[in-house]
C-alpha cells in the first residue's frame, strides 16, 4: 500500500511538472529513453544552447537522466502512459530524438511539432541492425556518411516515401570521444560486448557465455557490457551471468558511459555492435567478431544487397572473425590479432576522411547548418 501511495505522487508530481513546462512553447524538445543516450547529444546540446539560451526543455525516461546545463531546461516523464501524453499534448518547433520506429510505438507524432529531426547513436548502416521503418517518420535526419543519405534515399525511392531533409552533419560521438580520449591509460582488458538480437533467445548471442569462460580460463581480465536493450530486456540472463562469472577476473560494467571500457581494452570482442566501428575507428585496437549468427532486424534487407554496410565495410577491412568451434583458441586468436594490428593509423584515418562528414568538425558544421535545420 505504502508502495503504491509512493508511486501515485511520483506520477502527480511529473504530471504537474508536465502541465507546467508544456506551456512554455519550446523552439526545441529533446527526448531520451536514459542516461545510457546522453553521450551521443552533448555536441548537439553545446551548440543549440548557446544559439538558443532557455528555448530547449530536455526531456528524459530516466529520473537520472539529467542535462546540468543551466540555459537546458530538464523534466522527467517517466514511461508509458505520462510519456505518451506529453509527447500527444506539448507543442514545439523541433522535436529532436534518436529513438527510432517514431510513430509506429509509444511516441505518436502530432501536428503541434513542425519537425521532427533523428540523430545517430551509432554509426551503423541504417538498413540491416535496424527496422525496415526505422527512419521513416522523420522530417529530417543529421547524417554520419554518404552511406547513410544512400541507404535513406532508396529506401524512398523503393517505398515511394515522402523525402526527408537530409542534413551531412557527421557523426557527433566520433568528435565527443577525440576530445575525451586519454591515451595514458593502460590497456589490459579484453572488452567483450555482444549487441542484442530479436532472433535471439534472451534476446543475446548467448554463445558469449562460453566465450567469457574461455577467456578467464585463459587468465584474461574479462570486462563484459551488455548493450542498453539487453540491460532492458535480459534482466534475468544478465543476473545469471553476474552470478556465474563473479571474481577477480570479470567485471560486469552497465555504466551509462562507454568512454573507461574503451580506453582500458587492448582488444574488443563483439558479435555484431556498432560499438565495433567506435573502437576501432578512434582507439586504433583489434576488433574480434564471434561471427556464428547474424543480426538482421530488417526483414527486406535483400532489397539493399547492393549497398554495402558500414558495419560490413570495417569488419572486412580491419576485423578479425573467428567462429563459436574456435573458441577454444581464443588466446591465438587473440595474440595473432594484437600482433597483425600495427601500423594502422594513416589507413584508419583515411577511411574516416573517406566515408564520414566533418571528422573533428561536427559542432562547426552544426553551428553552420542551424537555420538549415530548424
Amino acid at each position: 500500500m505504502l508502495n503504491f501511495f509512493k508511486i501515485l505522487k511520483s506520477n502527480f508530481n511529473i504530471l504537474k511538472n508536465i502541465q507546467k513546462l508544456k506551456k512554455k512553447n519550446y523552439k526545441i524538445i529533446f527526448y531520451s529513453e536514459n542516461k545510457s543516450y546522453q553521450k551521443y547529444v552533448h555536441l548537439i546540446l553545446d551548440v543549440l544552447s548557446q544559439k538558443y539560451p532557455g528555448q530547449i526543455l530536455y526531456v528524459s525516461s530516466d529520473e537520472y537522466d539529467v542535462i546540468k546545463n543551466f540555459k537546458v531546461d530538464n523534466l522527467f516523464v517517466g514511461k508509458n502512459l505520462l510519456m505518451q501524453y506529453f509527447f500527444l499534448s506539448v507543442s514545439a518547433k523541433n522535436v529532436i530524438l534518436t529513438l527510432t520506429d517514431l510513430d509506429n510505438h509509444q511516441i505518436k507524432k502530432t501536428k503541434k511539432v513542425n519537425n521532427y529531426i533523428y540523430y545517430f547513436h551509432a554509426a551503423a548502416s541504417t538498413t540491416k541492425v535496424y527496422t525496415e521503418t526505422a527512419f521513416d517518420n522523420y522530417d529530417t535526419i543529421l547524417c554520419n556518411g554518404d552511406y547513410q543519405i544512400s541507404e535513406i534515399t532508396k529506401r524512398e525511392s523503393l517505398k515511394n516515401l515522402k523525402k526527408k531533409k537530409l542534413i551531412k552533419s557527421g557523426y557527433f560521438y566520433f568528435d565527443y570521444l577525440k576530445d575525451k580520449i586519454n591515451n595514458q591509460v593502460v590497456a589490459n582488458e579484453i572488452l567483450v560486448a555482444p549487441s542484442w538480437n530479436y532472433s535471439q533467445k534472451n534476446f543475446i548471442n548467448e554463445n558469449i557465455e562460453l566465450l567469457i569462460s574461455k577467456l578467464i580460463e585463459k587468465n584474461y581480465k574479462v570486462r563484459f557490457r551488455p548493450h542498453p536493450e539487453n540491460l532492458k530486456r535480459s534482466k534475468l540472463y544478465l543476473n545469471g551471468i553476474k552470478k556465474q562469472f563473479n571474481g577477480d577476473h570479470f567485471i560486469f560494467d552497465d555504466n551509462p558511459e562507454n568512454l573507461a571500457s574503451m580506453e582500458k581494452a587492448k582488444c574488443l570482442i563483439t558479435d555484431a555492435s556498432a560499438i565495433a566501428i567506435e573502437y576501432v575507428l578512434m582507439f586504433k585496437r583489434p576488433v574480434l567478431y564471434l561471427d556464428d549468427i547474424d543480426k538482421v532486424h530488417n526483414n527486406r534487407f535483400l532489397e539493399y544487397e547492393d549497398l554495402i554496410t558500414m558495419d560490413q565495410k570495417i569488419k572486412d577491412t580491419f576485423g578479425f572473425s573467428f567462429k563459436k568451434n574456435q573458441i577454444n583458441e581464443i588466446d591465438l586468436i587473440l595474440s595473432k590479432a594484437l600482433s597483425d594490428f600495427v601500423n594502422k593509423d594513416d589507413e584508419i584515418n583515411n577511411f574516416l576522411d573517406n566515408y564520414f562528414y566533418n571528422f573533428g568538425e561536427t559542432k562547426n558544421k552544426l553551428n553552420d547548418e542551424i537555420n538549415k535545420i530548424l
